[in-house]
């Protein structure tokens, strides 16, 4: 996921952007049930923010020793945890979107639409960065994104989407550069002797990065204007998505 976290980024800060003065209006219940998803979502992001702090971490004892064996115990160390966050947001999905049917009918079907894409698209770049030794020069494969699902108009499909729910069309499916992803990305190896290109890695990493903390602090802030510590801190319904 290491190298998808624009994507990702780019689709929370659309939640974030659709969501705001739309909580105020909702009855107290309704409002429970859309903090708890967006929480969870937060603390989604949260966890793959965190495996890629500690992978930079590892990734910069490797550039400044040159040893490949520390880059390679990098990968090993953080392929679980990024598994888990991974999973993390695969078990999210059914309740982010009923979160979201509560605050926007229209922003539930376009990320519904964004998500299924994505739960592909998290399985697909869940292997972003991998060491191939199929061979005896052991070299790091990278998922590199060429940029097109960057550039998506989420505004555009969201539009299209809330136009055809006036209209009474529930099954709509408006199609994006999102559900193509696999095109947008190309696989590039690196040898463990090329520092240049692990630096090149390095500085994509931490470009992803910030777009996904960027988008981290935006859920985080609306999060913290929107809802009380009771709303998320206690939530006594175990079926927040019924």
């Amino acid at each position: 996921m290491l190298t998808g976290e624009s994507i990702i980024g780019k689709v929370v800060s659309f939640i974030v952007n659709k969501t705001l003065g739309k909580l105020v209006a909702l009855p107290f219940d309704k409002r429970r049930k859309a903090c708890r998803s967006l929480t969870k979502l937060y603390y989604c992001v949260q966890a793959l923010d965190d495996v890629t702090e500690d992978f930079l971490q590892t990734l910069d004892a490797f550039l400044e020793s040159g040893d490949a064996s520390t880059l390679i115990f990098s990968l090993n160390y953080n392929a679980y945890r990024i598994e888990m966050a991974t999973n993390m947001f695969y078990d999210l999905g059914y309740e982010l979107y009923e979160g979201l049917e509560i605050i926007d009918p229209a922003l539930a079907e376009c990320c519904c639409t964004l998500y299924v894409g994505k739960f592909d698209f998290l399985t697909f770049i869940s292997k972003s960065i991998y060491v191939d030794d199929s061979t005896q020069a052991h070299k790091v494969i990278v998922k590199r994104p060429l940029g097109k699902m960057e550039s998506a108009d989420m505004e555009y499909t969201y539009e299209l989407t809330k136009k055809a729910l006036q209209d009474g069309d529930k099954y709509y499916w408006p199609g994006s550069a999102l559900d193509d992803f696999s095109s947008d990305f190309e696989d590039i190896s690196i040898e463990f002797e090329d520092k240049e290109s692990a630096i090149q890695l390095r500085e994509m990493i931490v470009r992803q990065n910030m777009t996904l903390k960027e988008a981290k602090e935006r859920l985080r802030n609306l999060i913290k204007d929107s809802f009380s510590i009771e709303e998320v801190l206690f939530q006594t319904d175990s079926h927040p998505y019924r």
